[in-house]
């Protein structure tokens, strides 16, 4: 079944206190909603989107989406007086849904959102009908009136909500029209939900992904976007007794018996897959690799594809990149200049963004002893 975002743009932004709607301020080079329609334009299980704009603002918004040639937009829709007519307006757009359609109802000004949470929501939503991305209370919290504290309430029980909501079609149709009906305004769509009785599901999410509302959320989401991040890559090989070329980040090393894997056994390129990945947020290895080597794809540069894909998607480019050997066996010497050049073809940066250094280990390991190879790989990467 379809998954759905349905994003939100239609506000104010009073609390912004700036003569446009926030959604359509700079962040980094694009506005805010720029980056946050291009989260879920570039994340694979997004089918389509709806976006709800203020009508001061829809011929901006046409502009932006002309630029850009988004092509998951299907529409967009005029928002209503508040958020719940907004998302409601949106939903009644949709043509022929299905009841298992998911619909992740997103804030226009959360573009810090990523693709794990957004799947992680669509996962929930699927098995329990209602999920929403949430950040643990840190704080403690009291019910207070009159200016005096009334109780306090456990911290241990308490989330701040944020974005996507995820709800099945069904449920958002039949939620939103008891809120009509019986002329309930909810602060958020899971509200209407809870309402019909039924269970919302909680997906863990982080400070760092909340929307923007004031100033300086603005300017820790500009920071947010510009700052560098690292990721830390590991793996090891030990040699086979069967023949087979040894081929370390991406050259095949002549005279040398191959390393024992399912793939060509890159130790080089499989520490990177694993930093470039950690960096942006996504899974290790093996998750991506073990299916494409069922189907029979052993070349650890493809497997490296995916992950650069990733990295792209993330509107991310690498700064730099590192690797910690540790073998006996082979010199590398000869071959230490090509498999810079190699990464750096591969990677797409000059070849002097790639450093290799190599220790024998004094013998103390299995990889000093020559009997497998180890690497450690680290990657360095900042917003484009």
């Amino acid at each position: 079944m379809p998954n759905i975002a349905i994003i939100t743009a239609a506000g104010k932004g009073v609390r912004m206190k700036e003569k446009v709607n926030k959604i359509l301020l700079t962040l980094v080079g694009k506005t805010i909603i720029e980056e946050t329609i291009e989260v879920f334009e570039n994340c694979d299980a997004i089918d389509s989107i709806i976006l709800v704009g203020n009508s001061d603002d829809i011929d901006q918004l046409k502009k932006i989406i002309e630029k850009n040639q988004y092509k998951k937009i299907k529409k967009i829709v005029e928002g209503g007086a508040k958020r719940q007519d907004s998302v409601y307006n949106g939903i009644k757009s949709l043509e022929s849904p299905n009841d298992e359609d998911i619909l992740l109802i997103h804030n226009g000004a959360n573009p810090l959102v990523d693709e794990a949470t957004i799947l992680e929501c669509i996962n929930q939503a699927k098995e329990h009908g209602a999920a929403v991305a949430a950040m643990h209370a840190t704080d403690t919290i009291k019910e207070a009136e009159d200016g005096f504290v009334v109780k306090s309430l456990e911290r241990e029980k308490l989330w701040h909500m944020q974005t996507p909501q995820a709800i099945q079609y069904k449920t958002a149709k039949e939620a939103f029209e008891k809120a009509y009906k019986d002329n309930f305004c909810g602060s958020d769509d899971d509200v209407l939900v809870e309402r019909l009785g039924k269970k919302v599901r909680i997906v863990d999410s982080t400070y760092d992904k909340k929307k923007i509302t004031t100033k300086k959320d603005l300017e820790r989401a500009r920071l947010m976007k510009t700052c560098s991040v690292i990721g830390i890559g590991q793996d090891s090989h030990e040699f086979t007794d069967k023949e087979k070329p040894l081929v370390l980040g991406g050259i095949t090393i002549p005279n040398e018996n191959g390393l024992d894997a399912n793939s060509d056994g890159d130790v080089i390129l499989h520490a990177l897959f694993n930093a470039l990945s950690q960096a942006v947020g996504g899974r290790s290895l093996g998750c991506y690799a073990d299916p494409m080597c069922k189907k029979g794809v052993t070349d650890s540069r493809e497997y490296l594809k995916v992950v650069l894909d990733m990295v792209n998607k993330k509107d991310y480019r690498i700064n730099n990149v590192g690797f910690m050997m540790e073998a006996k066996k082979p010199r590398l010497d000869d071959y230490e200049e090509k498999i810079k050049e190699s990464i750096a073809n591969l990677l797409g940066i000059g070849k002097g963004q790639v450093g290799i250094t190599v220790t024998s280990g004094e013998e103390l390991t299995p990889f000093g002893q020559g009997k497998a190879i180890q690497v450690f790989s680290v990657a360095s990467l900042s917003r484009k």
